[in-house]
């Protein structure tokens, strides 16, 4: 096999041999047995790790056995369909109780690839202790490697039903490999597991709140989850809000049957109340009876029932908004923790997940076109540098886009930087009138 571990190496056939007693690595570097021949040029590595540590390398492929016994192992350009054996073996490590870290570096060339298997590990509950590097040269992968000598503690993925409330929905991943995504599910996890109830998910519009609600749902293990968009459902009507949320008994007015309302629903699951900036009037009204005191009257009912869900409430909006959106005494009862979701253009890691996830799906419907499996440098560049304001959703819809535009024309395997400048003046506009009343803008 190939492999050294100390920095000071000398070739010998087959691979290398040092010249100082060997140690435990910092950094594992697997790689091609071609690119561990030159030597000298992955020494640029040692130099972007800690005072004192270094690295070792070991090579991929039939017949190596591959001891990855270090805090940080570098997957460098590795194809897809070998990356198995890397992360299973980091798994094992992890699973020893060691935090040994896996970062996957590709070139923008192997995107659709690294999305077919990273949707696979995530479908077989093996995706965690990853970390992702896109970089189509060497030297770029050793600038951007001290940005990623960050611990994963958290899964990468959160598994979510399409739609949480119909049985036997098709799943979504919603992935989380950059450290700003993996710090707020800590935190989430740790409001399911410490009793806090009520907590506001401030986020612009596609950053990934309903995951993230669905997420604590998953951790606190109770009940039922149950959203409700209360931009959409507030008439102006409060019987009709009050139904909604509360419910309603038999005769509650002419012809009415019993409905179960959010509340009840929900049980002591989750109730999601997105779009919550359109709490007021009657909104507001049925919410603060069921604050104030943890419980809450069905309409026509003449006894009231205790809340025993966990409420979370979604804004797009900043906090300010909201502040200003209602008089200060009803805003202090919803009493509410608060978590800001980082914005995607924050977020690197999770960025270089949506695109490789949205060309595999897209490449896999593909009959008649050549399908894209990655992007130019420029394009990547290009994205880079965008402020996505609508997130993840805005991506995606850029990315299909370009997606069309290039298959459908037979513009070759990559998607190119005037596809992504066309999709993002459609999607992604620099400038637009809503952009000031988006948390995070």
């Amino acid at each position: 096999m190939f492999g050294i571990s100390a920095r000071k190496a000398t070739p010998i056939a087959g691979g290398f041999q040092t010249s100082e007693p060997q140690t435990t690595p910092f950094l594992t570097i697997v790689a091609n047995n071609i690119l561990l021949r030159d030597r000298d040029s992955l020494a640029i590595f040692d130099r972007q790790l800690p005072p004192g540590q270094q690295s070792a390398l070991v090579g991929v492929g039939v017949g190596n056995q591959l001891s990855l016994q270090s805090d940080f192992v570098l997957s460098l350009y590795n194809e897809p369909a070998q990356l198995d054996e890397i992360a299973d073996k980091v798994l094992a490590l992890r699973a020893s109780g060691r935090s040994t870290t896996l970062i996957i570096a590709i070139r923008s060339t192997q995107l659709a690839d690294l999305g077919k298997w990273i949707d696979r590990r995530a479908i077989e509950g093996r995706l965690a202790g990853v970390r992702l590097l896109l970089a189509n040269d060497i030297v770029a992968v050793a600038e951007a490697l001290p940005s990623r000598l960050i611990a994963v503690q958290e899964d990468n993925v959160i598994r979510m039903p399409l739609n949480p409330e119909v049985e036997d929905t098709a799943y979504k991943n919603f992935y989380v490999f950059s450290p700003q995504l993996q710090s707020v599910v800590a935190r989430i996890r740790d409001y399911a597991n410490n009793g806090i109830v009520r907590a506001y998910l401030l986020g612009g519009p596609g950053s990934g709140k309903t995951s993230l609600a669905f997420y604590y749902f998953l951790v606190r293990n109770k009940g039922q989850f149950v959203a409700v968009n209360l931009m959409s459902e507030n008439t102006g009507d409060k019987a009709a809000v009050k139904s909604l949320l509360c419910g309603h008994v038999t005769g509650a007015f002419p012809g009415a049957g019993a409905r179960s309302g959010a509340f009840s629903h929900a049980r002591d699951g989750v109730c999601f109340l997105d779009e919550s900036h359109g709490i007021n009037g009657g909104v507001m009204e049925v919410l603060m009876e069921a604050l104030d005191s943890s419980q809450y009257l069905p309409f026509g009912a003449s006894s009231k029932r205790p809340l025993t869900c966990a409420l979370l409430f979604a804004t797009n909006r900043s906090w300010e908004h909201l502040q200003n959106s209602v008089n200060l005494d009803e805003f202090t009862r919803l009493g509410a923790a608060t978590l800001e979701v980082p914005e995607l253009s924050h977020r690197e890691e999770d960025m270089i997940a949506v695109i490789a996830g949205t060309l595999a799906r897209l490449g896999a419907r593909c009959s008649t076109w050549t399908a894209a499996v990655g992007l130019t440098e420029d394009a990547w560049k290009r994205i880079r540098e965008c402020r996505w304001h609508g997130n993840v959703r805005a991506l995606v819809r850029v990315l299909e886009s370009a997606f069309v535009d290039t298959a459908s024309r037979g513009g070759g395997s990559l998607l190119d930087v005037a596809e992504i400048e066309r999709g993002i003046k459609q999607w992604e506009p620099e400038t637009h009138h809503s952009h000031q009343i988006y948390a995070g803008h």
